[in-house]
């Protein structure tokens, strides 16, 4: 007979991992790592505790984000079962744990990014305003053509910004071909990403009376739309990581966008995912020649790491299952 007392613990650490995955605490994890831009910027040289502030302020906007949109999305999440179950604000036993971060996330983004500047306060503010227009009625950004879609580049822009401003201040002398195209590159990601949900997500979208840009454009349209977008992106990438001679990055690129010819398509969201991968391998790369040797050999170490975790996750998504069904 199972020992008994071993199940608190464990429901309590399934319970804990819920409530991470319920609050999309992995997506906050990916977007405030676009904060590390700067991090790469200056050869991994400026770590410090003001520097950890900066990354958690901008991580707690992040949670804000996700948060803010749940507590308005609680009417219309009710109703499908899958986004009731994920939604704290659709269970009165969750529904005050769910207010409680809230708040706490939007106070402490903004305590933090005061202890930091008044430059970085500013960005946090804005990305919290932006956050809360994206999601609130009457503004409600996401449900306006376009500015669904132009909100995932002002916020990336600001989290990016704040690194910039954070390493050089006002100094706009290190804004060179290498940051123009490498924000080409994270803004296209970014989109393409975002019509993936809006895509993945049309006919339950439909039934709650979202407005957003993939509704008003419909599901083929918007389909069409989306894999020019990646092709463009692909192709913009392959393009800039040749001319800046970044070839760690670009077979890389090539892996990955190969991998959309070869597995089922209902598997390219899985595939879309690598792209978080060679993105921060890109940033490394770029400024690998100025490392010393720990941080070349942190390097190597970093994108072997990177390579186990992807296979990982073609394990644990079974990427090439049922590719005959493509």
């Amino acid at each position: 007979m199972p020992d008994s007392s071993h199940q608190p613990s464990h429901s309590g650490l399934r319970s804990a991992i819920r409530l991470m995955i319920n609050l999309r605490l992995a997506y906050a994890v990916v977007s405030t790592g676009l904060i590390l831009v700067g991090f790469f910027w200056n050869n991994l040289e400026g770590f410090s505790i003001r520097y950890i502030t900066l990354v958690v302020g901008i991580f707690f906007a992040n949670v804000f984000m996700f948060v803010v949109n749940d507590f308005y999305d609680a009417p219309h999440d009710f109703e499908d079962p899958s986004k009731r179950t994920r939604n704290l604000f659709c269970s009165a036993d969750t529904e005050k744990l769910g207010k409680r971060v809230l708040y706490a996330s939007l106070g402490l983004s903004i305590l933090l990014g005061a202890i930091i500047s008044p430059q970085i306060l500013v960005i946090i503010a804005l990305l919290n305003l932006l956050a809360f227009s994206y999601s609130a009625p009457p503004i409600k950004l996401r449900n306006r053509m376009g500015w669904d879609w132009i909100f995932v580049f002002i916020w990336k822009g600001l989290i990016i910004a704040a690194s910039f401003i954070y390493f050089f201040g006002q100094d706009l002398s290190a804004f060179n071909s290498f940051m123009v195209g490498s924000l080409v590159v994270v803004m296209l990601y970014s989109l393409i990403a975002q019509m993936d949900n809006q895509i993945r997500d049309f006919h339950v979208d439909r039934t709650t009376n979202s407005n957003h840009s993939v509704q008003r454009l419909g599901h083929e349209y918007s389909s069409v739309l989306r894999h020019i977008l990646l092709v463009l992106f692909f192709g913009i990438s392959l393009i800039f990581c040749y001319l800046m001679h970044l070839y760690i990055t670009l077979m890389l690129i090539l892996l990955n966008s190969s991998l959309f010819f070869v597995v089922n398509s209902r598997k390219h969201n899985e595939v879309l995912e690598f792209c978080t991968i060679w993105v921060a391998v890109l940033f490394m790369e770029h400024f690998s020649p100025s490392f010393s040797f720990a941080q070349q050999l942190l390097f190597s170490v970093w994108v072997v790491a990177m390579g186990c975790i992807a296979l990982i996750h073609m394990k644990r998504v079974h990427l090439f299952a049922d590719r005959a069904g493509a």
